[in-house]
């Protein structure tokens, strides 16, 4: 049953001539004007092909420049971790010292204390 009305679409479709055809611009410039002859519109041909291969070269130089930009950011990028690395190593040298010293506080506190309660008791 499906088959019937899937012939009759088809039929249709293939007598209207636009549904089977291209409107693309780029085609009706190499194509010449008369349908009979079969050569080729060299001209529009190179044309075309010098504009792609414009359009082409530019994103090269664009893509050329993007990877020498991402590599002056990869180069300062080590550079900034290098020294975030010292001063990590900084900060650690000083918290250890800070904890040193405030040990040495609280010995030194402790120490004064019963030195101080003495006096005040005298």
């Amino acid at each position: 049953m499906r088959f019937l009305p899937t012939c009759a679409l088809l039929l249709s479709l293939s007598a209207v001539p636009a549904f089977c055809q291209s409107n693309s611009a780029s085609n009706s410039r190499m194509l010449p004007a008369n349908a009979n002859d079969a050569s080729v519109d060299y001209a529009a041909l190179r044309s075309r092909l010098a504009d792609q291969n414009k359009v082409l070269t530019d994103q090269v130089n664009t893509q050329r420049a993007i990877v020498k930009k991402n590599q002056e950011l990869l180069k300062e990028a080590q550079k900034l971790d290098v020294s975030n690395k010292k001063l990590m190593e900084e900060k650690k040298k000083l918290e250890t010292e800070n904890v040193d010293l405030e040990k040495q506080r609280m010995a030194l506190k402790a120490s004064q204390s019963p030195t101080q309660t003495a006096q005040v008791s005298n």
